[in-house]
């Protein structure tokens, strides 16, 4: 009877977070559109507060893409970077470490670095000192390296780098 509850409320979970992904025909994408307007019209439509659950009672829930320039300052040097906001919330009755996140990336299908823009708060995980207390959360910001022009990103996540099975974070055009 657990089992068959637990069941349920997975498939219940896939149509909530499936309800957020959707594809626009209402703005269809222009070749000429600056990287701000391409992430604005991305063709992953989910919504803020797309909720991904890493296990061990982890939870990210995921914002929308935003395209940016990094500054100077930035590492690794990039033309564009795409960041997301994601808030950790710890469900577990011990303390996690966000910065023992592990992301992988993927640009055009060609791995691409993770970027490092304090001026602008793009700390990633590792700028995250604290850790999140049972039953707390903390807000991080994450921003990933891609071309000027439009292209797939792809992002998986991993709660920590021994996790078995990374979760899909984003898969979409901006």
């Amino acid at each position: 009877m657990q089992i068959a509850r637990l069941a349920v409320a997975a498939c219940a979970l896939l149509v909530l977070v499936g309800c957020g992904i959707g594809y626009s025909s209402q703005n269809p994408p222009s070749s000429s559109a600056s990287p701000t307007a391409a992430a604005e019209r991305s063709e992953y439509r989910a919504s803020d507060g797309a909720r991904k659950v890493l296990g061990n009672g982890i939870v990210l829930t995921v914002s929308s893409p935003k395209s940016f320039t990094p500054t100077d300052t930035a590492f690794p040097r990039a033309p564009r970077a795409v960041a997301f906001e994601l808030t950790v919330d710890n469900n577990s009755t011990v303390a996690y470490r966000p910065a023992s996140l592990s992301f992988t990336a993927a640009a055009d299908g060609e791995p691409t670095e993770q970027v490092i823009d304090s001026t602008q708060g793009y700390n990633g995980p590792s700028g995250a000192t604290e850790e999140v207390a049972p039953n707390d959360s903390l807000r991080i910001m994450v921003a990933f390296a891609t071309s000027e022009a439009r292209s797939r990103l792809r992002v998986t996540v991993r709660a920590d780098a021994t996790s078995s099975a990374p979760v899909l974070l984003f898969d979409g055009v901006v």
